[in-house]
Protein backbone atom coordinates (compact mmCIF):
# COMPACT_ATOMS: atom_id res chain seq x y z
CA UNK A 1 0.00 0.00 0.00
CA UNK A 2 1.53 3.64 -0.36
CA UNK A 3 0.94 6.44 1.56
CA UNK A 4 -2.57 9.10 0.49
CA UNK A 5 -0.41 11.91 1.42
CA UNK A 6 3.12 11.20 -0.21
CA UNK A 7 2.69 8.27 -2.12
CA UNK A 8 5.64 6.43 -0.66
CA UNK A 9 5.35 3.03 -0.44
CA UNK A 10 4.29 1.87 3.14
CA UNK A 11 4.52 -1.96 4.90
CA UNK A 12 1.24 -3.08 5.69
CA UNK A 13 2.17 -2.70 10.06
CA UNK A 14 2.63 0.97 9.66
CA UNK A 15 0.33 3.58 11.90
CA UNK A 16 1.83 6.71 10.43
CA UNK A 17 4.33 7.10 7.15
CA UNK A 18 7.96 7.36 7.42
CA UNK A 19 8.07 10.02 4.79
CA UNK A 20 5.74 12.91 5.50
CA UNK A 21 4.71 11.45 8.96
CA UNK A 22 0.97 11.19 8.50
CA UNK A 23 -1.47 9.16 9.58
CA UNK A 24 -2.38 6.10 7.61
CA UNK A 25 -5.86 5.00 6.97
CA UNK A 26 -7.19 2.00 6.37
CA UNK A 27 -10.88 2.51 7.00
CA UNK A 28 -14.00 4.11 5.12
CA UNK A 29 -15.24 7.42 6.50
CA UNK A 30 -18.11 7.14 8.99
CA UNK A 31 -19.99 8.71 11.55
CA UNK A 32 -18.18 6.63 14.05
CA UNK A 33 -14.92 7.11 13.12
CA UNK A 34 -15.13 10.96 13.07
CA UNK A 35 -16.42 10.55 16.15
CA UNK A 36 -13.96 9.03 17.60
CA UNK A 37 -11.34 11.26 16.22
CA UNK A 38 -13.27 14.52 17.32
CA UNK A 39 -13.61 13.14 20.85
CA UNK A 40 -10.13 12.29 20.99
CA UNK A 41 -9.10 15.79 19.88
CA UNK A 42 -11.56 18.14 20.93
CA UNK A 43 -12.79 15.99 24.31
CA UNK A 44 -9.64 14.37 25.88
CA UNK A 45 -8.78 16.05 29.28
CA UNK A 46 -5.20 15.96 27.59
CA UNK A 47 -5.46 17.18 24.57
CA UNK A 48 -3.79 20.82 24.02
CA UNK A 49 -6.02 22.69 24.24
CA UNK A 50 -7.87 21.75 27.48
CA UNK A 51 -4.39 21.37 28.82
CA UNK A 52 -2.79 24.62 27.40
CA UNK A 53 -6.25 26.67 29.46
CA UNK A 54 -5.67 24.50 32.46
CA UNK A 55 -1.76 25.21 32.59
CA UNK A 56 -2.55 28.89 31.95
CA UNK A 57 -4.16 29.30 35.16
CA UNK A 58 -1.69 28.08 37.86
CA UNK A 59 1.57 28.13 35.39
CA UNK A 60 1.39 30.43 32.45
CA UNK A 61 4.97 31.19 32.65
CA UNK A 62 5.57 27.41 31.79
CA UNK A 63 2.97 27.83 29.07
CA UNK A 64 4.87 30.95 27.32
CA UNK A 65 8.38 29.98 27.83
CA UNK A 66 7.58 26.67 26.41
CA UNK A 67 6.34 27.87 22.75
CA UNK A 68 9.18 30.61 23.58
CA UNK A 69 11.73 27.78 24.09
CA UNK A 70 10.89 25.74 21.01
CA UNK A 71 8.72 23.68 22.55
CA UNK A 72 6.14 23.24 19.77
CA UNK A 73 3.36 19.16 20.47
CA UNK A 74 3.56 20.10 24.42
CA UNK A 75 0.82 23.18 24.63
CA UNK A 76 -1.33 24.70 21.73
CA UNK A 77 0.45 27.25 19.50
CA UNK A 78 -0.47 30.90 20.49
CA UNK A 79 -1.86 31.71 16.92
CA UNK A 80 -4.51 29.05 17.10
CA UNK A 81 -5.02 29.15 20.77
CA UNK A 82 -5.96 33.20 20.11
CA UNK A 83 -7.93 31.91 17.34
CA UNK A 84 -10.56 29.83 19.44
CA UNK A 85 -10.84 33.08 21.78
CA UNK A 86 -11.51 35.49 19.01
CA UNK A 87 -14.38 32.79 17.83
CA UNK A 88 -15.77 32.34 21.46
CA UNK A 89 -15.77 36.02 21.83
CA UNK A 90 -17.73 36.91 18.75
CA UNK A 91 -20.44 33.95 19.27
CA UNK A 92 -20.59 35.79 22.49
CA UNK A 93 -20.92 39.80 21.47
CA UNK A 94 -23.63 37.98 18.71
CA UNK A 95 -25.01 36.46 21.49
CA UNK A 96 -25.05 39.04 23.62
CA UNK A 97 -26.01 41.91 20.84
CA UNK A 98 -28.77 40.09 18.95
CA UNK A 99 -30.30 37.81 21.42
CA UNK A 100 -30.12 39.52 24.70
CA UNK A 101 -30.25 43.18 23.55
CA UNK A 102 -27.08 44.32 25.26
CA UNK A 103 -26.28 47.96 24.66
CA UNK A 104 -22.46 48.15 24.74
CA UNK A 105 -22.10 51.74 23.70
CA UNK A 106 -23.57 52.81 27.74
CA UNK A 107 -26.34 54.88 28.78
CA UNK A 108 -23.93 58.11 28.33
CA UNK A 109 -25.30 58.30 24.61
CA UNK A 110 -28.47 59.13 23.43
CA UNK A 111 -30.51 56.16 21.98
CA UNK A 112 -29.49 57.37 18.34
CA UNK A 113 -25.78 57.77 18.74
CA UNK A 114 -25.62 54.41 20.67
CA UNK A 115 -27.25 52.40 17.74
CA UNK A 116 -25.16 54.69 15.45
CA UNK A 117 -22.08 53.49 16.95
CA UNK A 118 -22.69 49.96 17.67
CA UNK A 119 -21.75 48.96 14.50
CA UNK A 120 -17.85 49.29 16.04
CA UNK A 121 -18.68 45.67 17.56
CA UNK A 122 -19.44 44.46 13.55
CA UNK A 123 -15.05 44.90 14.10
CA UNK A 124 -14.54 43.47 17.03
CA UNK A 125 -12.38 40.17 15.92
CA UNK A 126 -10.72 42.22 13.66
CA UNK A 127 -9.34 44.87 16.17
CA UNK A 128 -8.19 42.18 18.87
CA UNK A 129 -5.60 40.82 16.96
CA UNK A 130 -4.65 44.54 16.00
CA UNK A 131 -4.26 45.65 20.26
CA UNK A 132 -2.11 42.57 20.67
CA UNK A 133 1.02 44.34 19.39
CA UNK A 134 -0.12 47.45 21.12
CA UNK A 135 -0.67 45.60 24.44
CA UNK A 136 2.56 43.79 23.92
CA UNK A 137 4.63 47.24 23.15
CA UNK A 138 3.30 48.71 26.47
CA UNK A 139 4.62 45.05 28.71
CA UNK A 140 7.58 44.95 27.06
CA UNK A 141 8.15 48.98 28.00
CA UNK A 142 7.38 48.28 31.45
CA UNK A 143 9.12 45.46 32.14
CA UNK A 144 11.71 46.58 29.86
CA UNK A 145 14.66 47.11 32.97
CA UNK A 146 14.12 43.09 33.67
CA UNK A 147 15.94 42.61 29.64
CA UNK A 148 14.27 39.16 29.96
CA UNK A 149 11.91 39.00 27.04
CA UNK A 150 12.02 41.02 23.53
CA UNK A 151 9.23 42.63 22.03
CA UNK A 152 8.47 39.44 19.43
CA UNK A 153 8.32 37.25 22.71
CA UNK A 154 6.36 39.93 24.82
CA UNK A 155 3.69 39.54 21.24
CA UNK A 156 3.67 35.71 22.49
CA UNK A 157 2.80 36.25 26.25
CA UNK A 158 0.26 38.93 25.54
CA UNK A 159 -1.57 36.32 22.71
CA UNK A 160 -1.53 33.91 25.37
CA UNK A 161 -3.01 35.82 28.56
CA UNK A 162 -5.23 38.10 26.03
CA UNK A 163 -6.64 34.56 24.38
CA UNK A 164 -7.13 33.03 28.27
CA UNK A 165 -9.34 36.49 29.15
CA UNK A 166 -11.66 36.12 26.45
CA UNK A 167 -12.24 32.33 26.80
CA UNK A 168 -12.85 33.28 30.82
CA UNK A 169 -14.87 36.02 29.95
CA UNK A 170 -17.24 33.78 27.30
CA UNK A 171 -18.03 31.33 30.37
CA UNK A 172 -18.59 34.52 32.45
CA UNK A 173 -20.52 36.41 30.67
CA UNK A 174 -23.23 34.08 29.06
CA UNK A 175 -24.70 32.34 32.13
CA UNK A 176 -24.45 36.31 33.78
CA UNK A 177 -26.38 37.92 31.48
CA UNK A 178 -28.57 34.68 30.78
CA UNK A 179 -29.70 35.31 34.35
CA UNK A 180 -29.25 38.27 35.98
CA UNK A 181 -29.82 42.07 34.90
CA UNK A 182 -26.56 43.31 34.76
CA UNK A 183 -25.51 46.20 32.17
CA UNK A 184 -22.49 45.60 29.98
CA UNK A 185 -20.54 48.47 31.36
CA UNK A 186 -20.09 47.97 34.92
CA UNK A 187 -19.24 44.43 34.07
CA UNK A 188 -16.33 45.54 31.37
CA UNK A 189 -14.84 47.30 34.22
CA UNK A 190 -14.68 44.27 36.45
CA UNK A 191 -13.57 42.53 33.48
CA UNK A 192 -10.69 44.88 32.24
CA UNK A 193 -9.39 45.14 36.33
CA UNK A 194 -9.16 41.07 36.94
CA UNK A 195 -8.02 40.81 33.03
CA UNK A 196 -5.04 43.40 34.02
CA UNK A 197 -4.69 41.00 37.36
CA UNK A 198 -4.46 38.23 36.08
CA UNK A 199 -2.01 39.39 32.68
CA UNK A 200 0.43 40.40 35.36
CA UNK A 201 0.56 37.79 37.63
CA UNK A 202 1.79 36.17 34.11
CA UNK A 203 4.45 38.78 33.75
CA UNK A 204 5.35 38.82 37.58
CA UNK A 205 6.07 34.88 37.32
CA UNK A 206 7.63 35.34 33.81
CA UNK A 207 10.26 37.83 34.86
CA UNK A 208 10.78 37.14 38.35
CA UNK A 209 9.39 40.22 39.85
CA UNK A 210 8.37 41.12 43.27
CA UNK A 211 4.27 41.73 44.05
CA UNK A 212 4.90 45.27 45.07
CA UNK A 213 7.24 45.97 41.47
CA UNK A 214 4.13 43.73 39.53
CA UNK A 215 1.15 46.19 41.35
CA UNK A 216 3.26 49.53 40.31
CA UNK A 217 3.49 48.02 36.71
CA UNK A 218 0.12 47.22 36.54
CA UNK A 219 -0.94 50.57 37.34
CA UNK A 220 0.91 52.14 34.88
CA UNK A 221 -0.44 49.61 32.55
CA UNK A 222 -3.53 50.64 33.57
CA UNK A 223 -2.47 54.72 33.22
CA UNK A 224 -1.32 53.56 29.54
CA UNK A 225 -4.25 51.51 28.66
CA UNK A 226 -6.64 53.86 29.79
CA UNK A 227 -4.83 56.71 27.12
CA UNK A 228 -4.88 54.13 24.45
CA UNK A 229 -8.75 53.76 24.79
CA UNK A 230 -9.29 57.51 24.94
CA UNK A 231 -7.62 57.55 21.58
CA UNK A 232 -9.90 54.61 20.00
CA UNK A 233 -12.60 56.76 21.33
CA UNK A 234 -11.71 59.44 19.42
CA UNK A 235 -10.44 57.12 16.50
CA UNK A 236 -14.20 55.55 16.10
CA UNK A 237 -16.06 58.96 16.17
CA UNK A 238 -13.68 60.39 13.29
CA UNK A 239 -14.47 56.85 11.50
CA UNK A 240 -18.07 56.96 12.28
CA UNK A 241 -18.42 60.40 10.80
CA UNK A 242 -16.22 59.62 7.51
CA UNK A 243 -18.53 56.64 7.31
CA UNK A 244 -22.12 58.90 8.08
CA UNK A 245 -22.71 56.74 11.37
CA UNK A 246 -22.35 59.93 13.57
CA UNK A 247 -22.75 63.57 12.97
CA UNK A 248 -20.70 65.78 15.20
CA UNK A 249 -23.51 66.94 16.22
CA UNK A 250 -24.84 63.99 17.94
CA UNK A 251 -21.57 63.38 20.39
CA UNK A 252 -21.71 68.04 20.60
CA UNK A 253 -22.68 68.69 24.39
CA UNK A 254 -26.34 69.64 25.01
Amino acid sequence: MNCKTCNSSLRSDFRFCPHCGAKVIRNRLTLKNIWQDVSVHVFDLDNTFLKTFRHLFHKPDVVINSFISGVRKKYMNPIGYFAIAITSSGILFYILRNWYGVDFTGNDLNQEVSTKMDFIFDFQGILSYLFIPVYAAMTWLLFLDTKKLNYTEHLIANTYTTAQTYLVQFLICLPLFSFFEITYQDLNWWILLLSTIYQFYAFQKLHHVSNISAILRALGYLMMFSLFLMGIGILFVVIGKLTGNVEWEDIRPK
